[in-house]
Parts: structure tokens; sequence; C-alpha cells
């Protein structure tokens, strides 16, 4: 399944790309990841939690950043596995970035495969619940710059 949304953040297009080089700080901005470990300045494993439905899903994932082009647009793939609900899901997550006088706008094309128990609750919840969490990350990371902006002035 699929799904594309643009999100304008609140500040620079500069600030928005620094954050590459801070995936911990990205990580921290999405909702229900924990267990961050970084393997390298591109590749990072975590632990994502959500409820799906009437479930909760536990998934151990490994993401990497591919085909980034500085200030253009980076991809994001995670795949991962939840033993416990014998599911996989893996993602591949396009961001396009672009200057708006002072604010970034960020389009996001999604591409989501999901298989097993968690696969059972249908595309829409799961493409539902996907968009949610990553234009809730964005948010997030709007807030999260200018929580720094604030702490430099």
């Amino acid at each position: 399944m699929e799904f594309n949304r643009t999100v304008t953040i609140e500040a620079p297009l500069d600030e928005v790309w620094s954050l590459t080089e801070d995936l911990e700080a990205v990580a921290t901005c999405i909702p229900g990841v924990s267990e961050f470990r970084a393997e390298s300045d591109q590749v990072f494993d975590c632990r994502l939690v959500q409820r799906v439905g009437s479930v909760k899903a536990n998934f151990q994932l490994r993401n990497e950043l591919i085909d980034v082009t500085p200030k253009v647009s980076l991809t994001v793939v995670s795949s991962g596995k939840d033993n416990a609900l014998n599911s996989s899901v893996r993602t591949t997550q396009v961001f396009g970035l672009r200057d708006l006088d002072g604010q970034t706008e960020v389009t996001i094309n999604a591409d989501i495969r999901v298989t097993g128990r968690i696969a059972t609750f249908g595309g829409r919840i799961i493409q539902a619940k996907a968009e949610q969490v990553t234009v809730e990350a964005l948010e997030n990371v709007a807030i999260l710059l200018r929580e720094r902006r604030a702490g430099s002035d």
C-alpha cells in the first residue's frame, strides 16, 4: 500500500536538513520509537511499538538512509519483524524537501508492505496508521527545531 502527503515544517531548509546528521534526535520524534542504536551515519536499529486496531505491534527495525541528495531528498528503507505477532514490515519512504521562504515543504511518498497477523487488519487501517505516525513525526521535528532555536537565543 502507498500514501503520498505534503507537510510544511516551520523551519528553514538548512535546519531541517541538519537533522540528517543527528539521527538519534530524529528517532526521538517518531512516536513509539525506543532502543535507538546507530550502526553508522546512515544505518540505525530501533524498536517501534504501535497500536494497530486492537493489537499492539512491537517491531524491531533496521533503518537505512539511501539515495541522499543534500537539501533535496532522501529515502528511508525500514524493515523488521514482530515475532509475537508473526508479522513483518518493510517500508520505503521518499522525502522530498523544498525551501518555502523560511519554511520547508516535505513531500512524502511511502510504500508499506506488511505480512503476517498484523496484515489481517487491512490496508486502510495500516495505511492510516503509517501516515499518522509519519505526519506526527514531522510535527515533532518542527517542535524540536523550534526548541533548539529558542535554546540558542
